[in-house]
């Protein structure tokens, strides 16, 4: 029986670290796979002619899901903040914004109010609440890594912009 037991606390172990290993690692992926970095006009142009949205993905509006909008915020949202990981970037653009907003209504989202606040800000041009907006993000993902802890200055937003392109 504690051949048993010390057998079945070794699986436990194993299965958990490999568990934890997966759990970051696919938290490293963007949702629309190999689309990161800067956009275009361009590329949106050629994205709305090959029929995907404007992050480059296959997803329509009427089809996001929490998880979409998380991922989409938060991806922009690095483009604005100070954290010492960050494993996705979408570059913040008008159009992805407003897309995002148009489908809020016709989506059944459990944080819509959340992304409301925030692509709403952003759609004015609001970018002073980045850091809280990320976080926000951040914390319904349940994020343990990364957490933002300031604004970017203009300087280094441009080179984050530069190294993700």
């Amino acid at each position: 029986m504690k051949k048993l037991m010390l057998w079945f606390s070794l699986c436990l172990c194993i299965g958990a670290t490999a568990g934890a290993f997966l759990y970051v690692q696919t938290q490293a992926k963007t949702t629309e796979k190999g689309v990161t970095g800067t956009v275009s006009s361009e590329e949106l142009e050629r994205y709305e002619e090959e029929g995907k949205n404007p992050f480059g993905g296959q997803t329509t509006g009427p089809e996001l899901t929490d998880k979409e909008y998380q991922e989409y915020i938060h991806g922009m949202a690095h483009q604005k903040v100070k954290a010492d990981e960050k494993w996705t970037f979408f570059q913040i653009h008008p159009l992805r914004i407003s897309w995002l907003l148009e489908h809020l209504e016709t989506n059944d989202l459990r944080h819509k109010h959340v992304y409301k606040q925030i692509l709403t800000q952003w759609a004015e041009g609001d970018y002073s609440n980045a850091v809280d907006d990320h976080n926000a993000i951040w914390e319904i993902q349940r994020g343990t890594i990364g957490k933002a802890k300031r604004l970017l200055t203009s300087e280094e937003e441009e080179e984050y912009i530069k190294e993700n392109n």
